[in-house]
């Protein structure tokens, strides 16, 4: 054999036996690793979250003090505390969970995240990746929030007005609606046609009597008509508005300038009625006494003073009681509840408008972040895809699948708290305080109910 092959066969033979000897390290290293890891994940698993256990009973030893609490703010969505705690809850979870929980993930991103060199792939830890890019997105989008406001500070000055005064707003009218226990009634769409309707019964009744009088011209008379008819429509409304709310505006707790304006409104809507059937009996009167003088002239059955006078005022008291009871049935009992329904609605609008102006120059920006993490994601899971044959990679799931299991028993316990809070707390006052992601347009407050239906879930941070 030639000196040449000898020294290639040599040199294709240390080749291999470095290689198989790294490959024999590195499995080594790779065990030693895992033995490292499983004792990581089985210190978290060994944790006692059973009902029974301490480390749950310390946890439902926060329930009285909390109890007492008239108003609870839920942890922040960033960070690696789980979303929508309340404060003992982290505290708890601060204390017992989050160091052994992530000594477990860290033992877990060890085996899922490390790169092979040999096989050319790159590690990934898909639920971290995931839950790291989620939390990207929320503090990129506060810093872009935060850059706008710097920017465009009058803009968000007037915005905190807005929000005050919807906040206030709505705080009026929440406190009417718990006082009530309904929602308001506003003014229904059809009530001024309805109103006009009676106007316009008004105007039939009494154009024939207007017209008959010599003094008034067609114009005149078809004038008078009108301003009758709107008259004993606006009185009925007066009246029937009155009538319904009697309570709110003349009762005990009402102050003496407020029962005084009510008694005006009164005043003056009998004022109208007295005036228009007082002008409707000076018409009728004036008709009558010409068909009298006409029948003594050319003979014939006198007309009746009852049916000609009497009638018609009957009928102009009927359409008033007709438009009384409309307006008493379109009205809410306090008048001040539609009265802050409109207000709230009227400073919700204009804070929406405010938003949307200051928000729309950031919408640009919002989708080139949500574009980037979606981008993110996506290759991670590619990249999880690809590795799902590769056994070390295996075994990194099947460790991730047991702090799974245990992350299910936390979960359980917070839940065991959260459903004898929410209990104890069903009809009192109190409220949760949710921590938006972002600037909202106004914060969200959630009753023991709604607080027990939110979803509870832990990070991979």
């Amino acid at each position: 054999m030639s000196l040449a092959r000898l020294q290639a066969a040599a040199s294709s033979f240390g080749a291999a036996w470095i290689q198989a000897t790294g490959s024999q390290s590195r499995r080594e290293a790779v065990g030693m690793n895992i033995m490292t890891d499983n004792s990581q994940v089985d210190g978290y698993r060994s944790l006692d979250l059973s009902p029974s256990g301490e480390l749950v009973s310390n946890l439902l030893a926060g329930l009285p003090n909390e109890v007492e609490t008239q108003q609870i703010r839920l942890t922040d969505h960033v960070g690696q505390l789980p979303a929508n705690l309340t404060p003992y809850m982290a505290s708890w979870y601060r204390s017992y969970i989050s160091g052994p929980r992530g000594q477990a993930l860290d033992a877990v991103s060890t085996i899922l995240g490390v790169n092979n060199d040999q096989k050319r792939t790159r590690g990934v830890f898909l639920e971290r990746t995931i839950s790291h890019e989620q939390d990207r997105r929320i503090e990129q989008k506060r810093q872009a929030q935060k850059s706008s406001r710097e920017k465009r500070g009058a803009d968000y000055e007037r915005y905190d007005s807005a929000r005050h005064e919807y906040a206030k707003a709505k705080e009026d009218y929440d406190e009417l609606r718990a006082r009530h226990g309904r929602e308001a009634r506003p003014t229904p769409i059809w009530y001024l046609p309805a109103i006009g309707v009676i106007g316009v019964f008004e105007a039939l009744i009494n154009f024939e009597s207007f017209s008959a009088l010599e003094m008034f011209t067609p114009a005149i008379a078809t004038g008078v008509t009108m301003i009758v008819a709107i008259a004993i429509a606006y009185a009925s409304h007066l009246h029937g508005t009155v009538i319904k709310q009697l309570e709110s505006r003349f009762g005990a707790h009402r102050k003496d300038g407020d029962r005084a304006s009510s008694a005006w409104m009164l005043s003056i809507g009998f004022l109208l009625l007295s005036s228009v059937l007082s002008l409707v009996w000076y018409a009728r009167n004036s008709l009558l006494a010409e068909r009298l003088l006409e029948n003594s002239v050319i003979g014939g059955e006198a007309p009746s003073a009852l049916f000609m006078i009497g009638g018609s005022m009957i009928g102009n008291v009927l359409v008033w009681l007709l438009g009384v009871a409309i307006a008493f049935y379109a009205h809410d009992e306090d008048h001040n509840y539609p009265q802050a329904l409109q207000h709230k609605l009227k400073a919700e609008k204009k804070m929406y408008a405010l938003h949307e102006r200051i928000n729309q120059p950031l919408n640009r920006e919002f989708e080139k972040i949500d574009a980037m993490c979606e981008k993110e994601i996506a290759q991670a899971r590619n990249k999880h895809a690809s590795l799902a044959s590769d056994t070390e990679f295996s075994i990194g799931r099947s460790l991730l699948a047991k702090v799974a299991e245990q992350d299910a028993r936390v979960i359980a316990a917070l839940e065991l708290y959260r459903m004898q809070l929410t209990s104890a707390l069903r009809g009192k006052r109190a409220q949760f305080e949710v921590q938006p992601e972002l600037d909202a347009v106004e914060e969200e407050m959630l009753d023991a109910t709604r607080y027990a239906a939110r979803p509870l879930a832990l990070k991979y941070l």
